[in-house]
Parts: C-alpha cells; structure tokens; sequence
C-alpha cells in the first residue's frame, strides 16, 4: 500500500510512556485497593465491581467495534481499526477479573443471595438469580468473548502475513453473527453485574443504557489513542482530520443516545409512579447521592454535547481531547451512581476507596495494551479496505 509499512511500536515513546503511565496506575491503585481491602471489604467489592465493570464493558464494546466495521464493510475505519483490535486483547484477562465478583459474591449481591424467605419476588427470580446459575453465565460471557477476539481480532491481524484476502472474507461472514452475540452477552452482562444488584427493581431499557454507555466511552477512549499515535508522527500518514471529525460525530451521537436512554427510563419510571419502580430513584436522589446523579447529568450530557455540537470543533485535537477526558470521567460516575447507592443504601461513602480500584483496573488494562502495541502491528496495512482510510474526506 505505497509508503505504508508495518508498524510496531516496541520501545518508541508512546510505548514508553503508556507503559510508565500503566504501571504507577497500577502501583497506586494495588496499594490502595489493599488498605481498602482491610478497611471494609464490602466497600472495596463495590469499587472493585465498578473498576472492572468499566473496563470490561469497553474491552468487550472495542472488539465489538472492530466487528461492526467488517459487518459494515467500512473503509474510512481502516487506519485506525487497530487501536479497538489492540484494546481487545484485554480480553483473555477478563476471567481473572471476574474471580473476586464470584467470591465476593456474598457481599455484592445479598439481597438475592441472603433474601428472606417470605421475600416474593426474590424467591419468584431464584431460578435466575442463584449463585450457581449466575457463575455459570459468567463463564459462558467469558467463552463466547473469548471466541470472539480469537476469531475477529485474532483474523484480522492474520491479514497482516496472508498471501490473499482470506482471513478478512471470513470476518465479513462472521461479523453479523457476531454482533448478535455481543448484543447479547452485554446486555445479560449489564443485567447480572449492575441491575442484580437491586432484585426489586428492573427496566426493560437497561441493556440498552449500560451498551450507549460503554459505546461512547469506547470511542473517547479510541480518539484519545488516535489523535496520540498522530501527533507522536506515528499515524500522520494513515489518519487526518476527517477521522478526528468522524470520532468526534460518534462521540456526540452517541452521547445523545446515551442521554435518550437515560431520559426515557427516568421518565417512564417517574411517570408510572409505581412503587417497586420508583425506589431505585428515590435512593438516588437522596441522602447526598443526587450530588453524582446532577454530576453524572452535567459531565455525560450537557459538556459534551455543548462542547461537541460545532461541527468544526470535531477536527480540533485539542477539544476532542477534553471532551474524550470528560465522557471517560463520566462514565465512571454514570456506574458509580448505579452501584454504590445499592451497595450502601442511605450512607453517602464517596472518597479514595471508591476510587483506587478502578485506578488499579484502568492501569492493568493500559499496560496490557501497552503490551500489544509492543508486539502486534499497529496498521492494517494489508486490509483490503485500506486504500479507502487513506483517499477518505469527510
């Protein structure tokens, strides 16, 4: 493809310094999550659950966005298919991370797991919310991703040392089963780690809400990457401006529909004024939880989609930046305003505890994509659909 050439990055700067970055994120966040730990385990569980609910959600959504650009056979996506491709390879890591949720399981989930006897609607859901069914689903969402990066991602770095198209002409035929497969695992995902957690309550629009969420913070986290492999003058002659205006068009639709789904559960919610419905609001709102509820509103909404809204804005690196900044930070308050108030009920905790096992899990993860960028090629260079990254204006 012209000049175009395989790129590793093993010992450049940006690795370096993703490196660096990762490991005092993960030294920082191991010795925190250790004193939590000690202080009150429980605590701790709920931080954990969110760090690795974060990271999963966009390791997972990341393969899926490598699949979606098969599926919808994209060319503008070519140059920069390999930051969500990279991402994935989180992936075989995940199993790991779900080893503390299932022995923690006693702590997070008691109010299925320790349920009165009289409780009806608990004993109404046992079949489903029972720990031996529950562990069980967790390891199938751990198999079929599996499954999934060995024969999405895994093919299209095969299209790297392929003689012929091969390896990309089976992904365009599994793209779309593998999309419902994703579809699926997330929104099951959504429901057992985060909606469980309140077996009262339910919503019909959750698995919806919990996807726009990761989608929109997995594709702050691909600009964040791409416009740093540009400006470091590795991608200068893969990605322009149009690609910067492209993320920075999914970041705000997204970002919409993110807020859609959220508006239309609260407000159907509300409106209904059913009891058993209203009470997940009703906690939240109360007792100093609305402070991360009015944060959550301002930082995934009202921000970005200002900041957003101009279409030249979307070409300007250094906005986009923030804006990717913002949506991250975000997302993390969006999941701390589900889970902490279900885990603590009226008792308002929000310091360094909540905090540092997410920065540990943030860190794991960069460095294993640190990892991969030391090893894998960083362009698709031999991908059929490349040309058309390299011609493409928006």
């Amino acid at each position: 493809m012209g000049n175009i050439e395989p790129l590793v990055l093993q010992g450049t700067q940006f690795h370096k310094k993703l490196q660096m970055i990762s490991i005092f994120m993960i030294s920082v966040g191991v010795i925190g999550s250790a004193i939590a730990a000690v202080l009150d385990l429980e605590r701790f569980l709920a931080a954990y659950l969110l760090g690795f609910v974060y990271v999963a959600g966009i390791t997972v959504t990341a393969m899926f966005f490598s699949t979606l650009q098969f599926l919808a056979r994209a060319g503008w996506s070519a140059g920069i298919r390999r930051i969500p491709e990279m991402f994935a390879g989180f992936v075989p890591y995940l199993v790991l991370g779900f080893i503390p949720i299932i022995a923690g399981m006693g702590h997070l989930y008691h109010h299925w797991m320790h349920a009165p006897a009289d409780d009806y609607i608990v004993a109404h859901k046992s079949m489903y919310l029972n720990s031996t069914f529950f562990t069980v689903r967790i390891a199938i969402y751990a198999v079929l991703w599996y499954w999934m990066y060995k024969f999405i991602v895994g093919n299209s770095f095969k299209q790297d040392t392929a003689e012929d198209f091969g390896p990309t002409k089976k992904n365009l035929k599994r793209a779309a089963p593998f999309a419902i497969i994703f579809a699926l695992t997330i929104t099951f995902f959504s429901f057992d780690l985060l909606m469980s957690l309140e077996p009262h309550w339910f919503s019909t629009i959750w698995g919806v809400y919990s996807f726009a969420g990761h989608f929109v913070s997995t594709i702050a986290m691909i600009t964040l990457f791409t416009i740093a492999l540009r400006e470091g003058g590795y991608l200068k002659h893969v990605i322009r401006e149009d690609h910067y205006h492209d993320l920075g068009k999914l970041m705000f639709a997204f970002t919409v529909f993110w807020t859609y789904c959220a508006f239309s559960q609260y407000f159907l919610i509300w409106y209904a004024n059913i009891p058993e419905e209203t009470i997940y609001f009703t906690n939240r709102l109360t007792n100093g939880w609305e402070i991360i509820g009015i944060a959550n509103v301002a930082l995934h909404f009202v921000v970005p989609f200002m900041l957003l809204l101009r279409q030249d804005v979307k070409r300007k690196k250094q906005l986009l930046v923030f804006a990717s900044c913002i949506i991250l930070i975000s997302h993390f308050i969006d999941l701390a305003w589900i889970i902490y108030p279900a885990i603590h009920g009226s008792s308002f905790h929000f310091s360094w505890q909540e905090v540092v096992p997410w920065i540990m899990m943030v860190g794991l993860f960069l460095f294993v994509v640190s990892m991969q960028f030391a090893k894998k090629n960083a362009i698709a260079y031999k991908d059929p659909f490349f040309k058309e990254t390299l011609e493409y204006h928006s």
